[in-house]
């Protein structure tokens, strides 16, 4: 019986479609097996409450479909990553959730796909120290600190909450929610005459809009672990204007790339300039030789 030659084609067809389908799936499956957590904060500065974030990274050169993947807790809290959610090739995915989910003690996170297959997990860790500090991957290791920024580097992001007149937190996408503290100035704590009104300043002018950070090179961090800035919101700097409308004053800590007093509204009247280079002489030379010999948990930031 001869058989027609269409049938052949027909086997042809059947078998290559079956190698494509098959070589997809491969592709698919390794692309998802090599998406990684890449770092998360499970005891942020402040409130715990909306600010803990965790961050996944897909490493390969292929689209990963992460909708209906699960994210569980060493305690089995779980949560669902939303239906059709595409990580892309070399992109971070940040899950931030709107309550407390992480233990700040002996915690793991487990990452799984949608057929319920482990993907990674962190290992059991702990944060006891209400700061800025988050665990992320290095290579095959977990570092526990802060990223360390290259000189000129600056940050882009939204403000999430104003803590007072000099301090805020600010969302950076894959690096979380990192507290900012506003340099060179200093605004009323808590309870102090002035303090809602530099708080009610800072809100009107920033919150929940793009600020833009230029970090101090000299010193990117302060002993709580705050990133130390000069923050710009649509080109002007937030820190300069809260001393020039009188809701701060200056405190100038070195070393520091910054100089407050350039700011300052009279700085440039003659006056001003003569007020100036004695406060600056006492601040650049005295007070940099007394914070030199002063432990750094001793300093004001």
């Amino acid at each position: 019986m001869k058989i027609p030659m269409q049938y052949y084609k027909g086997l042809i067809i059947l078998i290559l479609f079956s190698f494509l389908l098959f070589g997809l799936e491969s592709q698919t499956s390794s692309a998802s097996s090599d998406v990684v957590i890449y770092a998360f904060d499970q005891n942020p500065a402040g409130s715990d409450k909306g600010n803990e974030w965790l961050t996944l990274y897909n490493p390969t050169n292929e689209s990963v479909d992460i909708g209906n993947w699960v994210l569980e807790t060493a305690d089995s809290e779980r949560e669902t990553i939303p239906e059709g959610t595409i990580l892309y090739p070399g992109a971070y995915y940040v899950y931030t959730p709107p309550y407390q989910w992480l233990d700040n003690s002996n915690e793991a996170i487990t990452l799984s796909n949608s057929k319920g297959e482990e993907v990674d997990k962190t290992p059991v860790v702990s944060d006891n120290e209400n700061d800025n500090r988050y665990w992320m991957r290095n290579n095959s290791e977990w570092i526990f600190g802060v990223k360390k920024l290259e000189k000129g580097e600056r940050w882009s992001g939204y403000v999430k909450n104003v803590v007072d007149g000099d301090t805020i937190d600010v969302s950076f996408g894959i690096y979380g929610i990192q507290r900012i503290r506003l340099v060179g100035v200093n605004t009323p704590e808590i309870g102090e005459e002035g303090y809602e009104e530099a708080k009610g300043f800072v809100n009107k002018t920033c919150l929940g809009k793009e600020v833009k950070l230029d970090v101090d090179d000299r010193e990117q961090h302060d002993r709580y672990y705050r990133i130390l800035a000069v923050v710009y919101v649509n080109n002007t700097n937030l820190n300069e204007k809260l001393l020039r409308e009188g809701y701060a004053e200056i405190m100038y800590i070195p070393p520091s790339e910054f100089n407050p007093y350039e700011w300052k509204a009279d700085y440039h009247s003659i006056f001003g300039t003569f007020r100036g280079i004695i406060k600056r002489f006492y601040d650049m030379i005295i007070h940099r030789v007394f914070y030199s010999f002063m432990p750094r948990n001793l300093r004001a930031y």
